[in-house]
């Protein structure tokens, strides 16, 4: 092959590389890159960037050291390590890496919403897979006064005093494995309304599913996307929002479910802060949390619009 035609493939290989060193670049300035990894994986993209930086260089001066040689290199090993002559072969393999790039940066950034939600499942029960671990409750535990994860108890009728711990321990069961969300289920239940905190959001919906007995007539403010499917009632609607683990191909939607009658002016997709008092209800034969809403205000997307599993719960 050429020297020429050598160099233009390096040169070619210079550019993709370049292309998405500097898209990632873009995406971290614009703080775009949290639509599509969890901000504990930014780090590590950016190490990739400048990984690509430095490849794309190399390719770079190769294509000029090649242009400028006079003869054809020859690695003197018995093979040609030189591309293929092929136009077809050769459009095909660099198209594979200009395709994305070019969708990268020709298509809009947005996030997630109601369309891969009701592809993946909204779960209504962010407990569910901690009360399939979790051991029955210790048998001296009153059916009186212990709510236990998937136990169908009433609430007590005299919720025990700020500061009961016995009380609270009667109320909020725990064996290993919800342990921690007893102790924080402990920390919810003493406030007079529970804020759903970005930094917390799984671990809150979880401890209150889980207990859900203990919360019933319980003030809760939260805030996420309208979600909607074909079997709710005309005055239900979904507070959803994404977990990710690592990227957006993990994500998966958690929500709780609304009751409210003018729930049909909010549009699916529309971002709400809404506020209401927890009770129970069936949905799909299963018994979820519902929030009795009583107020609704329109609300800007969040920045970060998912939420992430908090590594420090529990420490």
């Amino acid at each position: 092959m050429s020297p020429r035609l050598l160099s233009f493939h390096h040169t070619i290989k210079a550019l993709i590389l370049f292309g998405f060193a500097g898209y990632i670049a873009y995406l971290v300035h614009s703080d775009r890159i949290l639509l599509y990894i969890a901000p504990r994986m930014v780090d590590y993209v950016k190490w990739s960037s400048l990984a690509l930086y430095a490849v794309a260089v190399y390719q770079g001066y190769q294509a000029v050291r090649t242009f400028r040689s006079t003869h054809e290199p020859d690695c003197d090993c018995g093979h040609d390590h030189t591309p293929s002559r092929s136009i077809l072969k050769n459009t095909v393999v660099y198209g594979l890496f200009l395709l994305p790039l070019l969708l990268g940066f020709l298509l809009p950034d947005t996030s997630l919403g109601s369309s891969l939600a009701a592809k993946k499942g909204m779960n209504l029960s962010s407990a569910s897979a901690v009360k399939k671990e979790s051991e029955p409750p210790e048998a001296g535990l009153s059916s009186s006064n212990a709510a236990a994860p998937g136990a169908d108890n009433p609430p007590p009728a005299q919720p025990p005093a700020k500061g009961a711990s016995g009380s609270l321990d009667a109320l909020f069961p725990s064996d290993k494995f919800t342990k921690q969300y007893a102790d924080f289920a402990k920390k919810l239940y003493a406030s007079d309304q529970i804020t759903v905190q970005e930094e917390w959001f799984i671990e809150t919906l979880t401890s209150v599913d889980l207990y859900l007995d203990a919360f019933i007539g319980k003030k809760m403010q939260l805030t996420g996307f309208v979600y909607r499917q074909e079997d709710m009632k005309d005055n239900q609607f979904v507070i959803g929002r994404f977990s990710i683990q690592c990227c957006s191909a993990d994500a998966a939607p958690f929500g709780v479910l609304a009751e409210y009658d003018r729930a049909k002016t909010f549009a699916a997709d529309t971002w709400v802060t809404v506020t209401g008092t927890l009770e129970k209800t069936k949905f799909n034969d299963v018994e979820i949390m519902v929030l009795k809403v009583e107020k609704v205000a329109k609300a800007e997307p969040a920045k970060t619009p998912y939420v992430y599993p908090n590594m420090n719960f529990g420490a």
